[in-house]
């Protein structure tokens, strides 16, 4: 699963059949307390972080794609 990209590229059957053997396997994944996850996802640090993620910084506004010409 490590080089799924890599062995998609080269054989995309393969690499999706061994994909999903692998997902069989993910018996931590049962253990998660999905009242957690909810509760850490509405959290101000969540939140912060996600801002954090999507904003658009300064550096960005000078990219070629947002500045308009003036006509």
């Amino acid at each position: 699963m490590r080089n799924f990209i890599e062995d998609y590229l080269s054989n995309p059957t393969l690499a999706i059949a061994s994909a999903s053997e692998a997902s069989d396997h993910l018996g931590w994944a049962d253990g998660i307390d999905e009242n957690l996850i909810y509760a850490q996802i509405s959290s101000p640090e969540f939140r912060l972080y996600e801002e954090m993620i999507f904003c658009t910084s300064a550096d960005d506004l000078h990219t070629a794609e947002s500045i308009r010409p003036v006509a």
